[in-house]
């Protein structure tokens, strides 16, 4: 969706990385200090002066050499490829705490009347390489205030990295919206017992739902109420984890899905059951037709159409992950080590983070001043680039040009070097 945005005209000598830096924790200083990323330095040991030339490197783009080249040009810092590496490989611990301090400046809002509404999700990143490592980013996302509220990193293959609400702390009031690879017994409990509700995606693998009196819950019969398009309906069920005793009440939502959209839901189902040289069975195929919701939200207070307005609110923290593989170009990782691969990734989450804060307030600060800015997400980074690059009075051709032609002075002087060594070799 495209928002329009004014900035409101000022005057005032504050420069565009100024601007940014208001973005930051207020104690983002203690805590760059406090770290061991500037031990043992003998040069450009200012806290500032490392976080811009970090963020060249994670923001903009450039390889480690081309950070190396283009502070120098900017007259940021001047520093070889290999002091930035080792400056890197020290900074997870510092990425890590600033993303934190992010966390707990994040502000509730009062319009869902006491409830706070946290979107789940997951998605793995991969080092390059045939063998490189995966990673998991388990991310929850705020609404209504639109922001990230916290998130873990794990690495894709072990015991207790899979997808799970239990990674979260549970607050009271606190409503979990997540899609069906977190629809377990666990899921549901853990929340409970933090005072919070969920509202997950059913899924018929992982859980079975049961009556009050403990026989198995005829949900063919529940969703023949729903014949047409649009229509939904809800009942009381129950579910249970691995002893009876371990048993929570809750609410089965559901609303028929149109002609087109069933059609796609089983095609894809005869799709994937051909790929496993399955048929799919009578009840996955009637599935195919609803979005069938378990919640645990009081009935009184969150009526069957609010809670499938709620789950439809989803789609913000797809936006997020979206923004990370593509804008931010957090997809693959360019590290081969696990302690680079890591800084790299605590430096890209808190990249979003300040996108994300930056987006919030783009009124306020100098880039946008006296300008009508049209938000696109694509060209909001590039500007920000340009800040970072210190080349806050281009736009956004005259940026990826001056960035074009330094990368091309460089590789130039790279090759002559290169060239030179071998002559003189020879």
């Amino acid at each position: 969706m495209t928002k329009n945005y004014s900035a409101v005209s000022e005057t005032g000598d504050i420069s565009a990385w100024d601007d940014f830096l208001k973005c930051f924790p207020s104690n983002w200083l203690e805590i760059v200090s406090s770290s061991n990323v500037l031990k043992g330095q003998r040069k450009d040991k200012e806290p500032e002066t490392l976080m811009h030339v970090l963020m060249l490197h994670l923001l903009c783009g450039y390889s480690l050499r081309e950070t190396s080249a283009v502070a120098a040009a900017a007259g940021i810092a001047s520093l070889s490829d290999v002091a930035l590496l080792k400056r890197l490989r020290k900074s997870s611990t510092m990425f890590q705490a600033l993303c934190t301090e992010m966390f707990d400046q994040v502000s509730h809002n009062d319009d869902f009347a006491g409830f706070n509404i946290r979107l789940i999700d997951g998605t793995i990143i991969k080092e390059p390489g045939r063998f490189g490592t995966q990673w998991r980013i388990h991310y929850s996302f705020s609404l209504p205030n639109m922001l990230c509220d916290a998130f873990e990193l794990t690495q894709a293959k072990g015991k207790g990295t899979g997808e799970g609400i239990e990674k979260f702390v549970v607050k009271p009031n606190d409503i979990f919206v997540a899609d069906r690879g977190f629809c377990r017994f666990g899921c549901f409990d853990h929340v409970a017992k933090g005072g919070g509700y969920s509202c997950i995606r059913w899924n018929s693998r992982s859980l079975p739902l049961y009556n009050e009196d403990g026989s198995s819950f005829d949900l063919c019969d529940f969703l023949k109420l729903m014949p047409s398009a649009g229509m939904c309906a809800e009942s009381t069920v129950y579910i249970q984890g691995d002893t009876p005793e371990q048993r929570l009440k809750c609410r089965v939502c559901a609303i028929r899905k149109d002609d087109e959209a069933i059609e796609r839901a089983r095609r894809e189902v005869y799709k994937n059951a051909s790929r496993r040289g399955t048929t799919p069975t009578k009840l996955t195929l009637m599935t195919c037709d609803f979005i069938i919701l378990i919640t645990t939200l009081p009935a009184d207070v969150f009526s069957l159409t609010k809670v499938l307005k709620l789950y439809r609110a989803r789609w913000q923290v797809e936006l997020v992950f979206k923004r990370f593989k593509t804008i931010l170009r957090i997809g693959a990782i360019p590290k081969y080590s696990d302690s680079s691969a890591e800084a790299w990734i605590y430096g890209k989450m808190f990249i979003a983070l300040l996108v994300e804060r930056l987006s919030s307030r783009l009124g306020a600060f100098s880039p946008w001043r006296a300008v009508v800015y049209s938000f696109d997400s694509q060209k909001f980074v590039e500007r920000i680039q340009c800040i970072v690059s210190s080349y806050d009075s281009m736009d956004h051709a005259s940026y990826q040009t001056e960035g074009s032609r330094i990368k091309v002075e460089y590789d130039s002087t790279s090759r002559k070097t290169a060239k030179e060594k071998k002559d003189h070799a020879d």
